[in-house]
């Protein structure tokens, strides 16, 4: 799927925007505070129905409107045509697709796969496990279908537990949520992994293309992987029922990332990790599109920030063979040079209007 036609209305800056993106590459450029990010933010916004930025939708709409809108067309490799819309204010959200009104955000975010590099794309490295199970967590809901399901299924028994563990129930009561949670544990546990045999070799190639060195991501299953889930559960209960939660399963997976047997986030500049975590997106979308034949949206915000020139020129070719539809912002006009067989359309905002700039 890539867009044809967006529509932005009322998000921070951007009052009234209406473009036909290209297929391949769309250059925004603009000064600081211009509108450019958010112009990124209203399609990762009509993606998963919420920021990259804020977890305060109140902060994205106008100040002085109660809501925004987005609107997309998007066409596939049949030339079909599909119309999304979301509309959303402080208590609620609406959804639309080819008109009718839709409850499912994960429907929004099948049919339309966002992937963003920022410069806060550190954070992934840096920050905790959170954020890498997000991660590989929307490798796998894309590539397996069930997942959702079982992911979803799985912290619904866990939210159980968790609160017969608060209440001091007593352990008969509290392990008879266990049963479940071992059955979407491994389910789980046996999607990431599995996902994982897939992402790697990719991985590894584009972080040979981007850094020259080679990186180990290893993945932490949330409990001692010499026990059972099983026999944790039954091990770790005395120091469940004192803390009032579960305290090891696959809700505390991580990835845990190294050059040399080091962490990156110990050793890396963040320079290297802005290039170790665009490998990770580029692995992603590539490996999505290997399985499944579909193409991603990549929105790359400020993309000279922390990388020289060459690093630039090399990661802009990574992003155009991936053959996803781009959407790079930077501040500049002329920040790198496209092949010049890529179509390419170039827009200017300022004072939050955009314009497309005739080439």
């Amino acid at each position: 799927m890539h867009l044809t036609q967006l529509d932005i209305r009322q998000v921070r800056n951007l009052r009234d925007v209406q473009i036909k993106p290209c297929q391949r590459c769309n250059y925004i450029y603009g000064d600081n505070a211009s509108g450019k990010t958010s112009v990124l933010e209203a399609i990762y916004l009509l993606s998963i129905a919420r920021s990259f930025r804020t977890t305060h939708i109140k902060h994205v709409i106008s100040f002085d409107h109660s809501s925004l809108q987005v609107f997309a067309r998007l066409e596939n490799n049949n030339f079909e045509s599909t119309a999304i819309g979301l509309e959303r204010s402080i208590k609620k959200s609406r959804i639309r697709i080819n008109g009718s009104d839709v409850k499912q955000v994960s429907i929004l975010s099948a049919l339309l796969p966002v992937q963003i590099i920022n410069p806060d794309v550190h954070k992934l490295l840096e920050q905790g496990p959170k954020y890498r199970r997000q991660f590989i967590d929307w490798g796998v809901f894309h590539v397996e279908h069930g997942f959702l399901q079982a992911w979803q299924q799985y912290y619904r028994v866990l939210k159980q537990r968790n609160a017969a563990l608060r209440k001091k129930q007593i352990k008969k009561a509290i392990t008879l949520w266990d049963e479940q949670l071992i059955q979407f544990a491994k389910r789980i546990t046996h999607s990431r992994e599995n996902y994982l045999l897939g992402f790697l070799p990719i991985f590894n190639q584009y972080v040979e293309k981007l850094m020259g060195l080679s990186v180990e991501i290893r993945y932490q299953r949330g409990w001692n992987p010499d026990h059972s889930f099983t026999e944790t559960l039954n091990s770790a209960f005395d120091k469940d029922t004192f803390k009032g939660f579960t305290s090891f399963g696959p809700h505390r997976a991580d990835l845990e990332i190294s050059h040399n047997n080091i962490l990156v986030q110990n050793s890396f500049s963040r320079g290297q990790q802005k290039l170790l975590v665009c490998a990770m997106r580029l692995a992603q979308i590539t490996h999505l599109k290997k399985e499944t034949n579909q193409q991603s949206i990549l929105l790359v915000d400020d993309l000279a920030a922390e990388l020289d020139i060459q690093h630039r020129q090399n990661l802009i070719e990574l992003l155009v063979d991936t053959e996803a539809q781009l959407f790079v912002t930077a501040t500049e006009q002329n920040s790198f040079v496209l092949p010049p067989e890529i179509e390419s359309k170039m827009f200017h905002v300022e004072h939050g209007v955009l314009k497309e700039v005739v080439q």
